[in-house]
């Protein structure tokens, strides 16, 4: 036997058994260094003297400041833009004392020359630290979800990755913070280096600021606020996983060669093994930095957030996977870094979904945010370069109004093509305006719109009326930004080459321009009608009206062509639109809009049920509430192969009612609305929008008119032209609440339904809803309605007092006309006398009643917002003060436990 084989057989090694390998640590070791680091800290008053001051100022910071109720959001927004510089103070008190007081207590060359590895004590103590601070996060959660859940129903998706990010911030600090610890035996050292290192990580984006703009964004995204960002907003990207435990890994490397370092320095080889070890360290730094990058470019995150904020619909992703890596989107967005609260939801909004699009494209749709001051450089880049200028918005803070400026636009560029979005209001769908500009700056090719010229001018134009210059309808504005948006003349054939026609108000056309109409839609071309017995934004345009001159009624111009008649185009589409009827409806579940005539009409479930839209349409599927302005009704006239679907239907709570009996005649032109005129319900529900689809019988002898009579029907029919005026839009913008009328939706909608673009339709209809502070909503809510209510009781009694005022000066005016002993000339004069004498003292009156009034209506507001900031201030007491008191009465707890057990078997008279 060999001596190899001795040794083999004495190691007890059969012939047929492999070596054991070595594990590169022991649980069990490290297990107890976790023990012993661990309790030691929670045996300790002192450790939840830390614990309670971590919670209490985390509290203030996340509650106390003004922008939690301003943002009005049931999430922890405050705190998260602190928290990164609020770990800098907190993790190093919590690993200064890993290494330091080990030398302080002169039990580091004990624990170092036990059996264990350098790699198995540094992650002991590292786990140490970290069960302490996760200890102290479970402590700030606990406090502050019932917090939370009291004032709102908070997203526990977002939570729970905002936590999520918490955790990983602090678990690589901890890590940094155990190297600095290291580097000095005094605690107070220790607990400055590991503020100075971890800031190093937590400032690195400043130094953006020496680079060029794409190294400078590049630079930027690796500090840990914006690493942590992401986390905030509901979304766990792998990206900031890897980048906080990648950095955790290099400074646990780096302490475990600095442990390691005492068994070789000042060594014959101590300088080799320096070189060696600083090259494996920069290899490590520079190969996780590459990893870093890849899974960066590979964008993988997920959206763990209840409502879905930050997750792209089936429709973008599609997009963007369509887009060409050779002709890549390139994003400039400039927001404000503070917005007021109207605005907050909209930014975040916008924000998570352009990161969301930026990490689906990897470099095929490249993303800019640029953080926006006003008079800054970028703020005069996004002027001068795509037109995008500060907004001035209108915010109320409590029961005050103010004015900010505010960046919210987005430039998209690719090509030659260049598509910006000025500003993104409240109400636009977020997702469908971005995924509509990418689409449409990544390609060329447009889908062509034409809008026939028509007395409703759409298009805008000079305007003899009024003589004046008419700007551009709102729904062209918008559709130019999917569209290619032509004027049609009326006079000429159609240009057949139209994906859609949108045609306002065709009654106002002459003859022969319906009929040009007519022959385009028995072609089969899509068309969109707008059939409107009584337009509200110009009752001149009614059918019932004759053509004004040019120059209106005393414009001395040729007498107009007269309107032609609708009947043809009317029965090749096989409706019945009696233009003489308008509908009416009691449905209004609107309080606040109580006092509208029943002729606006409210289409929604809560009237009509599942039959006030057409569910099996993808233009009014989804659809929550229209509002249409005097409408009129459509019949099917039950013509064979014409297939007539009502998309609008209202309830049976109304009626119809006749021109005639609606407005008057005058002598200037059309009168105002009778204010007397009745209502007679029908018990009937009517249809206020339809499609039609199908092939008309042909009813010509010859083969060549049966050919252009086949071709298929394509219209969708409105009976209302005011649904998309410009309030409606000018509502959308500012998303007043609870009037989220769906008008621009469904026009939109219709129109891409027939130009065969459905891409978009689902992206419209999409609300991603944020949760906010539903308690003081409420409450602020039932204030402004007492408000309201006083402020309208002062100005009723202001009115009853001027009343009685000048009710009294009209008495003594009559007492002295009806005075006898008097002749006319004398009462002339004293009737004169007396009126500039009392009406003096009115006017006195009035002054004097106007500045009560106004100091009453001061009175109310500032008692208004006495109670709001009452209400705030008092939450924001106990939002500081109860949830450090967990920690605080635990850490009283064991204060006595040790006390006593300090005090168990001493002698009673050791004091005497």
């Amino acid at each position: 036997m060999t001596t190899v084989q001795k040794k083999q057989a004495g190691a007890g090694i059969g012939a047929g058994s492999q070596p054991r390998r070595r594990s590169p640590f022991r649980p069990s070791i490290v297990s107890a260094v976790f023990r012993r680091n661990f309790s030691g800290y929670f045996s300790n008053p002192a450790g939840y003297v830390f614990i309670t001051l971590f919670v209490f100022v985390c509290s203030w910071v996340a509650f106390w400041q003004p922008e939690f109720f301003a943002n009005n959001l049931a999430n922890l927004d405050p705190l998260n833009a602190w928290m990164p510089y609020l770990l800098l103070f907190f993790i190093p008190a919590i690993t200064m004392g890993a290494w330091a007081e080990e030398r302080r207590q002169g039990t580091e060359e004990l624990l170092l020359t036990l059996p264990a590895r350098d790699v198995e004590v540094v992650l002991g103590k590292y786990l140490a630290a970290l069960g302490i601070y996760t200890t102290a996060l479970v402590f700030l959660a606990l406090g502050h979800l019932p917090l939370l859940s009291w004032l709102g129903k908070p997203d526990l998706g977002v939570i729970a990755a905002t936590y999520l990010g918490y955790w990983l911030m602090g678990a690589m600090l901890i890590a940094i913070g155990m190297v600095a610890s290291l580097l000095s035996s005094n605690v107070t050292v220790g607990f400055i280096l590991g503020a100075v290192f971890g800031a190093i990580a937590v400032y690195f984006g400043m130094l953006g600021a020496l680079f060029g703009p794409v190294v400078r964004q590049q630079v930027e995204s690796l500090s840990v606020p914006a690493q942590f960002q992401d986390f905030g907003s509901g979304v766990v990207p792998l990206s900031g996983v890897f980048y906080f435990l990648s950095l955790a890994a290099a400074m646990l490397y780096a302490n475990t060669v600095l442990l390691g370092r005492r068994n070789w320095v000042g060594g014959p080889r101590s300088k080799a093994l320096s070189a060696h070890f600083l090259v494996r360290c920069l290899a490590l730094i520079v190969g996780l930095a590459g990893l870093n990058v890849l899974i960066a470019r590979a964008g993988a995150r997920a959206d763990v957030s209840e409502e879905r904020l930050s997750t792209l619909s089936p429709e973008s992703i599609r997009l963007i996977d369509q887009v060409s890596a050779d002709r890549p989107v390139y994003i400039q967005a400039y927001i404000s870094p503070d917005v007021p609260r109207e605005f907050v939801e909209t930014k975040a909004s916008l924000v998570g979904l352009l990161k969301e699009f930026a990490a689906r494209g990897g470099n095929r749709v490249q993303l800019n945010l640029v953080d926006t001051e006003l008079y800054s450089d970028a703020a005069r880049d996004a002027e001068t370069r795509f037109g995008i200028e500060p907004r001035r918005v209108l915010s109320r803070d409590q029961a005050k109004q103010q004015t900010a400026d505010v960046f919210l636009g987005v430039a998209f560029t690719s090509g030659l093509e260049e598509v910006v979005v000025p500003f993104f209001d409240p109400g636009l769908p977020v997702e469908y305006e971005l995924t509509r500009s990418i689409r449409v700056a990544s390609r060329s090719a447009r889908k062509k719109v034409g809008i026939l010229g028509t007395d409703a001018k759409l298009l805008g134009g000079f305007e003899f009326r009024a003589m004046s210059q008419a700007p551009e309808w709102s729904v062209v504005t918008e559709l130019k930004k999917q569209y290619d948006v032509s004027s049609v003349a009326p006079d000429a054939p159609i240009p057949t080459d139209l994906d859609c026609l949108l045609v306002a108000q065709p009654s106002s056309l002459t003859q022969p321009q319906i009929d040009t109409l007519v022959a385009y839609v028995k072609a089969g071309r899509p068309a969109l009608l707008f059939l409107d017995p009584m337009p509200i934004f110009d009752p001149q345009l009614a059918p019932e009206v004759p053509k004004q001159p040019p120059g209106g009624m005393f414009g001395g111009g040729q007498p107009p062509e007269p309107k032609g008649d609708l009947t043809p185009l009317l029965t090749l589409l096989g409706v019945d639109w009696p233009n003489t009827e308008t509908v009416w409806s009691t449905y209004n579940p609107h309080p606040q809009l109580g006092d509208l005539p029943p002729e606006i009409v409210f289409v929604g479930r809560g009237d009509a049920g599942n039959d006030a839209f057409n569910a099996d349409q993808p233009s009014t599927s989804g659809l929550q509430e229209i509002v249409m302005l005097f409408p009129g009704l459509l019949r099917p006239r039950g013509v064979a192969g014409l297939e007539f679907t009502p998309l609008l239907k209202t309830g049976d709570s109304g009626g119809t009612i006749a021109f005639r009996d609606l407005t008057r005649q005058g002598p200037m032109g059309l009168g105002p609305l009778n204010q007397s005129r009745r209502h007679f319900a029908t018990g009937l529900a009517y249809t206020l929008a339809a499609r039609i689809q199908g092939s008309k019988p042909a009813e010509a002898k010859d083969a060549k008119s049966e050919e252009k009579a086949a071709a298929a029907i394509n219209a969708v029919v409105i009976a209302d032209l005011d649904l998309i005026s410009e309030q409606f839009f000018d509502l959308r913008r500012q998303k007043v609440a609870n009037l989220d009328f769906d008008n621009v939706t469904f026009v939109l909608n219709c129109v891409d339904t027939l130009a065969g673009d459905d891409s978009f339709i689902a992206l419209r209809k999409r609300r991603p809803r944020h949760r906010t502070l539903e308690l003081f909503e409420a409450q602020t809510k039932n204030y402004y309605d007492q408000s309201q209510a006083e402020t309208k009781i002062a100005e009723t009694a202001a009115d009853d007092d001027l009343a009685r005022r000048q009710k009294a000066l009209d008495e003594k005016v009559a007492a002295v006309s009806a005075r006898t002993d008097m002749d006319d000339r004398t009462k002339e004069i004293m009737l004169a006398n007396l009126q500039q004498v009392e009406n003096r003292r009115l006017d006195v009156d009035k002054a004097n009643i106007e500045n009560q009034k106004r100091r009453k209506l001061q009175d109310i507001k500032s008692e208004l917002e006495r109670k709001i900031r009452g209400d705030q201030n008092r939450f924001r007491t106990l939002a500081i003060l109860i949830p450090p008191l967990p920690a605080f009465f635990l850490g009283i707890v064991v204060l006595g436990v040790r006390i006593r057990r300090e005090n168990t078997g001493a002698s009673p008279t050791r004091l005497a």
